[in-house]
């Protein structure tokens, strides 16, 4: 698996770049709803806390430096965030299954490609 890692480094990297601003841009447009609740609002400052450190990791990774907490704390928020997509597939009528299924395994590959630790080939 580690080998696989290491041939797309780059692909991973891009994902983290348009997933940090993705999650981003949807979290802050959702704190700028009215009438959210309690925990919708801290769902999405979450998000932004997430979408912040997949910045941060982006930005070290790319120089060289590897800090293994926010790999670890990334790879374990990606997880779940991709077991959580995956229950809302289950749970919920979603609009397109297959494409809600490829990105809950696209963000488990990710969270993945963080806990093992990957660094760039040099």
């Amino acid at each position: 698996m580690k080998a696989f890692y290491k041939n797309t480094y780059y692909f991973w990297i891009i994902t983290k770049f348009v997933l940090a601003i993705a999650v981003f841009i949807s979290a802050i447009g959702n704190l700028g709803i009215d009438d959210l609740t309690t925990s919708e609002k801290a769902a999405n400052y979450l998000a932004v806390l997430y979408a912040i450190l997949l910045s941060l990791d982006l930005i070290f990774s790319l120089n060289g430096n590897y800090y293994r907490f926010i790999k670890y704390f990334i790879g374990a928020i990606s997880i779940l965030f991709a077991i959580v997509i995956f229950i809302v597939l289950i749970k919920m009528n979603v609009i397109s299954i297959p494409l809600t299924l490829l990105f809950s395994i696209w963000i488990f590959l990710l969270g993945l490609f963080d806990l093992l630790h990957i660094k760039k080939n040099k």
